[in-house]
């Protein structure tokens, strides 16, 4: 199972109380020691399913104490290997607790934040990565090589905006949603503008069989962004690979925008119109799909006010988004 070790630095003499607060969670190891005259580190030693619970009881405490501070650092491997036993040592030694029934493994809300806040902004690498994966999807499109497309999807710079924008729904946290929909709108405008250059400068023919499919929106399309969306956010939130994650969002997102710009800039806008829709569609499915999924894993504040604060965005996206895939239901079906 994957471990987690937590170090806190913090005053000398204070922290006594933390193997107390802790008792009813299941570590895997407990040590104190000074590192400097006046100050102590704790390590504590848990499963990746505790990380997040001992978090939020570590965090109100720690604020209090000026000075503290506590680090999150991922075990690679422990020897010899781990065994839970039911012992309570020394506090100053090694502190080992029975195990907990398992739970379902995912990464805490505070290994998400940061992952998540710290790759979303409207930096020149983003911008770079949106241009060379627009320009291999219009490649790819173009020439109705499905190899070329996924190559751009691989890219996947749409993938953290989108996460970002569902997560923050789901939290109820106002300044990650206003990144994380200013680098989706740079990137989605960006996308356009980059097909519109290229299907100006290289008309393209839309009964291509790769750009065609893009101008038409069906179910398969709705189901596909559906579970695009809930599919990557359980990939992400389980720490998978980025680029698998990102596959699966950008097959949803990325294509249908580059053929909605070449269309532009072949002189047809009825046909961009309606792979524009289906980009919309695109989004609408995804960041649904991903808010719900975010729920269903119990990602949520831990502070009550937070979490009310958290529920009451949630439902504003919720009625954002739910009515909008009633919309484009109803327009398949007419």
């Amino acid at each position: 199972m994957d471990q987690r070790l937590i170090e806190i630095i913090l005053p000398q003499g204070r922290g006594d109380d933390i193997l107390e607060l802790l008792h009813e969670q299941a570590l895997d190891g407990f040590w104190r020691d000074a590192v400097e005259e006046n100050k102590a580190r704790i390590r504590i030693l848990v499963s990746q399913s505790e990380v997040e619970k001992v978090l939020d009881i570590l965090e109100p405490y720690l604020e209090k104490l000026p000075g503290a501070t506590a680090l999150l650092l991922l075990v690679e491997a422990t020897i010899p290997r781990n065994r839970a036993v039911d012992s309570h040592k020394d506090k100053d030694n090694l502190q080992t607790v029975e195990k907990a029934t398992p739970q379902p493994a995912r990464l805490s809300r505070q290994e998400l934040f940061n992952d998540i806040a710290s790759h979303i902004g409207i930096t020149g690498n983003y911008l770079i990565m949106v241009i060379l994966s627009s320009c291999i999807a219009a490649i790819g499109l173009a020439k109705n090589d499905t190899a070329v497309i996924i190559g751009a999807m691989v890219l996947a710079p749409l993938l953290m905006p989108n996460v970002g924008l569902a997560l923050a729904s789901t939290l109820g946290d106002t300044d990650l949603a206003g990144k994380s929909l200013k680098s989706a709108l740079c990137g989605v405008i960006l996308s356009l503008l980059i097909g519109v250059a290229i299907g100006y400068l290289v008309p393209v023919d839309s009964t291509n069989p790769a750009i065609a499919a893009k101008t038409m929106l069906a179910w398969p399309d709705l189901v596909l962004a559906l579970a695009s969306g809930a599919a990557g956010v359980l990939a992400f939130t389980s720490g998978g690979q980025l680029s698998l994650v990102g596959v699966m969002v950008a097959v949803a997102l990325m294509p249908p925008l580059v053929a909605s710009g070449l269309l532009f800039g072949s002189g047809l806008p009825l046909k961009a119109l309606q792979a524009l829709e289906l980009a919309f569609a695109n989004v609408i499915c995804v960041n649904l799909a991903g808010i719900v999924t975010f729920s269903l894993q119990g990602i949520r504040p831990a502070i009550w006010w937070e979490n009310s604060r958290a529920g009451k965005a949630r439902k504003r996206a919720l009625l954002l988004w739910g009515p909008l895939l009633i919309i484009l239901i109803l327009l398949l079906l007419r």
